[in-house]
């Protein structure tokens, strides 16, 4: 447990997590990290089993610990209901022998093996069973390792829900410096949406008496600043930037958990992104990986805020986002220096998703303000084709 007093109106923020180990050889350490727990439930998909759950299970086999394993099959790309259903359903071994007078036995963790997806379902079963879990990541490619929520497809939409953070995360650097490129870029990418989104609660605590933590507001900017000097140096798979980058990721997950919501870590650009990635799977395509939609949704509203700064005459908006334009220009710089590629391209296709995003989430954000002020619409088309000058 994570706990320390603050100044905020909070006056107190807490965390379950027990443990973190980001190293080389980390999964070696596993049975002295879950050193409390015996029954280890293992999940993982195809690719992140070969990454590090092959190991994984050997390891916690070797001591006795390891209970049995579900490996999903095929793309496993959202959480959704089918995913969790088999993560639920296969949480007592198949193989065990049932006995009609007891429920059946459960394991005593869940130990998730991946990064985005895995965990993200991992989370909301442990939660809906009252089953502590622990995360192996295997990609720096989210900000969510720690997040007490997850984003899930269901009923036709794409929501948060209410989860539960893991008791320990797991990173071996041997692991994640072979990580897919595209993945390592997603992870920046979903790190650089934290300048936009602070921008937005920021203008949120002004314009509306929001409550903001400023403790957690500048360890998430100065976290999301050592993701951005690291992320230029990631073309060498050097350990040591990856393990800058993994413990900026925490900093932003764990101030989640501190507030208990997703402010810390994520605005309009992450409404944005959601919405794109709806439209894809509406359609029965598979989304982009969200860090690469997050990346390229915080260019349109850095767009949106440049363009308020440079036309508002309300001096204290106008202090506030200029505190945030280097930033801005910063992430301008890495996209098109690493040549990070874009993910939506389509003219209407933009539009679309920052008009859904007004409704998709009610967070006062940019977008909200500009509805208020009768500009929604004019910058909207404005940002979206400046984007486009620029991918």
């Amino acid at each position: 447990m994570i706990e320390f007093a603050c100044d905020c109106q909070m006056k107190k923020h807490r965390a379950p997590l027990e443990g973190c180990e980001i190293s080389s050889g980390a999964i070696y350490k596993l049975p002295e990290i879950l050193k409390d727990y015996n029954r280890i439930y293992l999940v993982a998909d195809e690719n992140t089993y070969r990454a590090a759950g092959e190991l994984c299970e050997k390891v916690l086999r070797d001591v006795g610990k390891f209970s049995h394993k579900l490996i999903l099959e095929g793309d496993v790309i959202l959480p959704n209901a089918e995913t969790l259903g088999k993560i639920i359903l296969n949480g007592q071994d198949p193989a065990a022998k049932a006995d009609i007078f007891a429920y059946s036995p459960l394991p005593d963790l869940i130990l998730a093996v991946g990064s985005g997806t895995v965990n993200d379902s991992c989370r909301v079963a442990s939660y809906r069973l009252g089953l502590p879990y622990a995360i192996v990541g295997t990609a720096p490619s989210m900000d969510g390792y720690a997040s007490a929520g997850s984003p899930f497809l269901f009923n036709g939409s794409k929501a948060t829900v209410q989860a539960t953070t893991p008791k320990y995360i797991i990173a071996d650097l041997d692991v994640m410096k072979d990580a897919p490129w595209d993945m390592m870029l997603a992870g920046i990418g979903d790190m650089f949406g934290k300048y936009t989104g602070m921008l937005d609660w920021e203008l949120a605590r002004d314009y509306t008496g929001e409550y903001f933590c400023e403790k957690i507001g500048k360890d998430v900017i100065d976290a999301t600043d050592k993701c951005l000097e690291n992320g230029y140096k990631l073309t060498d798979r050097d350990p040591a930037c990856i393990k800058a980058i993994m413990e900026g990721f925490l900093v932003t997950g764990l101030g989640m958990a501190y507030t208990g919501n997703s402010r810390p870590a994520s605005g309009s650009e992450h409404i944005v992104a959601h919405a794109w990635e709806l439209f894809d799977v509406e359609a029965g395509n598979a989304p982009h990986l969200h860090g690469l939609e997050v990346c390229e949704a915080t260019r349109l509203i850095a767009i949106m805020y440049k363009m308020l700064y440079e036309e508002t005459n309300d001096a204290h908006l106008k202090s506030l986002i200029e505190k945030y334009l280097p930033y801005f220009d910063a992430v301008e710089e890495f996209c098109i220096k690493m040549q990070v590629p874009p993910t939506v391209t389509d003219r209407e296709m933009i539009l679309a998703g920052i008009r859904r995003a007004l409704i998709l989430r009610d967070r006062y954000t940019i977008l909200f303000y500009l509805r208020d002020a009768g500009k929604f619409e004019e910058y909207a088309i404005r940002a979206t084709d400046k984007l486009l000058s620029v991918i």
